[in-house]
C-alpha cells in the first residue's frame, strides 16, 4: 500500500568456485537491500533483504545496482517490479478534453482507495479552471464517490485547472488531479510571435499572414494597441490569405531602452477568433545611425 513499507528476502547464491563478495548496493528511488552474509562462500547462499517504501500509487518498477568481486558480472542489476495501491486517489491522472470551438465534452473521474469510506471529501471550487465546471456525481450511499469535469469550447486555447478535494484524513489531507480544455480555432497566423531586431540599420518591417479555414474568411482591419510600430493589411491574396505588414516606428522608441514590447489586434470574421491578439518583440537597442557623408578630398 501506499506509504507502507514491504520487505522481501531474495535468495543469492554463489555458482562460482571462489568467495563472492557483495559491496555497495546502490539504492533506488523507493527501495532500497541489505545481504548477509557479505562474503558467500562457493555453493552457498546468502539473503538479500530489500525494502520498499513508496508514496507514490500505481505500477512501480526499480532497480538496485549489486557491486561484486566477480570479473564477469562486477554490477548486477536487480529488477523489482510491483503495484501500489493508493490510501486514497482519483482513478486518472490527468484528464484532457479536447472540443471544436461553441461545443461541450465531460469526462467523469471517480476516487479508489482502501481509505474511500473512512474520508468526508469535500471539492475545493478555487482551482477550476476558465470556461469549466466540476460536479459531483451521486452515489447510492449519500458519499462521494466521483465527479464530472465539464469544459465548455466558448474560448480557443488550452485552458487549465485542477480538480482539488479534502479528504478529511490526516494523510492525504488533499488530492487533487490536473484537467486540461482544448479548443482549436480555425485562424492561423503565421509567425505567432513576430519579433524585430532594432539593432539593423533601415527600416524594420515583418509581414505577419493571416488565414482562416471559415468559408468567406476576411481580415476587417487591424489596430496596434500597444508599442511603438504600426500596421496596414493588404488582401485576399491569391491564396485567400491575407498579409498584416507591421512596422517600427523609430521616433517612438526610447534611445535608452533595449526593447520594446507591444500588441496588435487582427480584426477579422472568423467565428472562433474575431479578435485576435499578437504579441509584438523588437529586441536590441535602437540603431538610428544614419549614412555618413563622405567628406571631401583634400
Amino acid at each position: 500500500m501506499q506509504n507502507e513499507s514491504v520487505h522481501r528476502l531474495v535468495p543469492l547464491t554463489n555458482a562460482g568456485a571462489l568467495p563472492l563478495e557483495i559491496g555497495t548496493i546502490e539504492p533506488s528511488r523507493f527501495c532500497s537491500a541489505t545481504i548477509d552474509p557479505k562474503i558467500i562462500a562457493p555453493g552457498a547462499t546468502g539473503q538479500l533483504e530489500v525494502t520498499c517504501r513508496s508514496d507514490l500509487h500505481g505500477p512501480l518498477r526499480e532497480f538496485l545496482l549489486l557491486h561484486t568481486n566477480d570479473p564477469v558480472a562486477d554490477r548486477v542489476p536487480i529488477e523489482l517490479v510491483t503495484t501500489v495501491t493508493p490510501l486514497l486517489a482519483f482513478d486518472a491522472q490527468v484528464v484532457t478534453l479536447e472540443m471544436p470551438f461553441g461545443e461541450e465534452r465531460s469526462q467523469e473521474v471517480h476516487l479508489v482507495g482502501i481509505w474511500l469510506d473512512r474520508a468526508a471529501v469535500r471539492l475545493k471550487a478555487s482551482a477550476v479552471g476558465e470556461d469549466s465546471s466540476v460536479e459531483r456525481l451521486s452515489a447510492p450511499t449519500g458519499a462521494t464517490r466521483g465527479f464530472r469535469i465539464r469544459c465548455k469550447g466558448k474560448k480557443v486555447g488550452v485552458h487549465s485547472g485542477n480538480l482539488v478535494v479534502s479528504t478529511g484524513l490526516p494523510d492525504p489531507k488533499e488530492i487533487a488531479m490536473p484537467y486540461a480544455c482544448k479548443v482549436p480555432g480555425t485562424l492561423e497566423v503565421s509567425p505567432t510571435n513576430p519579433y524585430f531586431n532594432l539593432k539593423i540599420p533601415g527600416p524594420k518591417v515583418v509581414s505577419v499572414e493571416v488565414r482562416s479555414s471559415q468559408p468567406g474568411f476576411q481580415v476587417r482591419g487591424v489596430r496596434v494597441l500597444e508599442g511603438p510600430f504600426a500596421a496596414s493589411v493588404e488582401g485576399p491574396l491569391p491564396d485567400k490569405s491575407f498579409r498584416v505588414q507591421v512596422k517600427v516606428i523609430e521616433e517612438q522608441v526610447k534611445q535608452e531602452t533595449r526593447g520594446s514590447l507591444g500588441k496588435l489586434m487582427v480584426l477579422s470574421n472568423d467565428r472562433t477568433e474575431p479578435e485576435k491578439e499578437i504579441p509584438l518583440f523588437g529586441f536590441g537597442k535602437l540603431n538610428a545611425a544614419k549614412a555618413e557623408e563622405t567628406p571631401p578630398a583634400p
